[in-house]
């Protein structure tokens, strides 16, 4: 079933946070960020392909050649996706997307709208809503892993 980019999975709208659980978010974002993205981005991947190891499917090895960096000091061996430094790059760019919902937590006008383009493109990527609660309950798993006890529910 596809989705226009105005319809949002019922999941993707919890209730709307308070000013403390903004502040809470804020700060555990900033640790999140002192690992690196491309850190962040591997843990993720790796949480993500042990919750659901099909969905590497969707990252075959010419989707993961688009993402490489081609310097010299990056694996040249795409042949293993769990080892993958295009993956790292690529989940990397999931991981801004949410530094930018978290700077986004105080104007919902500007962040809902750029969170719906986002889901809605990838959508034609063969990403579906499984794969979307899929990729929402690996991220709190790597969030867990990264921010230890001070990890919450919000």
């Amino acid at each position: 079933q596809r989705r226009g980019p105005s319809q949002i999975p019922a999941f993707a709208l919890p209730a709307l946070p308070s000013e403390q659980m903004k502040s809470a978010v804020e700060r555990s974002w900033e640790k999140v960020q002192a690992l690196g993205t491309y850190t962040v981005g591997e843990i993720l991947y790796r949480h993500t392909f042990t919750i659901m190891p099909e969905a590497i499917h969707l990252f075959p090895q010419e989707v993961r050649l688009k993402y490489r960096e081609w310097s010299p000091d990056e694996g040249n061996d795409e042949s293993n996706a769990y080892e993958s430094p295009a993956l790292r790059k690529l989940f990397s760019k999931f991981v801004n997307a949410v530094g930018c919902a978290v700077v986004g937590l105080h104007d919902s006008s500007k962040l809902v709208p750029m969170l719906t383009e986002l889901g809605a493109r990838h959508i034609n990527y063969g990403v579906n809503e499984a794969h979307w609660e899929t990729l929402g309950k690996a991220f709190k798993s790597a969030l867990r892993e990264i921010l230890r006890e001070s990890f919450t529910q919000e």
